[in-house]
């Protein structure tokens, strides 16, 4: 069976690769969702974001690695053939890790930011906030964050077959 180099093989590159995509995703989201917020680039708004990071990166790995990994591997067996390409089934792990990320995401960003009080306006925030933290959150991993994290992952699997290889020689 052929190894996909473009993916972890084991946990110790699992938790890389979970580390590069969540650090990012939280970074970009936190940085813009505090940013709509103070509506302005300043120290008050770096300071905040210093703040808010770990908070939200430490959620988004737990969330991501104990609540959607298995149901979004469900998902993906549902709507993939072991025929279908790499990037479709790339595709689908991405679209469906996206919206519940995105969904979960808002609603616990919602809360830490405003608290749990529907009668400020929290589910009408909600509503205009997880379609557009969707769109971006895709959109950045589509574009920015898995192929990255592949690359490295690539990098790493070629270096490690190169030193193999000089072991082997040698």
């Amino acid at each position: 069976m052929k190894r996909e180099k473009r993916l972890p093989q084991t946990n110790k590159e699992g938790l890389l690769y979970g580390v590069i995509i969540c650090g990012i995703t939280a970074f970009l989201m936190a940085s813009f969702n505090i940013y709509l917020q103070l509506k302005t680039v300043n120290l008050e708004l770096v300071i905040t974001v210093a703040k808010a990071f770990p908070l939200f990166f430490i959620i988004a790995l737990l969330l991501e690695n104990v609540v959607m990994h298995r149901p979004v591997q469900k998902l993906v067996g549902k709507f993939t053939d072991k025929e279908d390409s790499f990037n479709a089934i790339i595709l689908f792990t991405v679209l469906f890790t996206v919206i519940g990320m995105s969904f979960s995401m808002t609603l616990i960003g919602d809360f830490i930011g405003h608290g749990f009080l529907i009668e400020r306006g929290g589910f009408g925030r909600f509503l205009t906030a997880w379609p557009r933290n969707f769109a971006i959150v895709l959109f950045i991993e589509l574009v920015i964050v898995q192929p990255l994290a592949r690359k490295v992952m690539t990098v790493k699997h070629c270096r490690e077959s190169l030193l193999f290889e000089g072991e082997v020689r040698g």
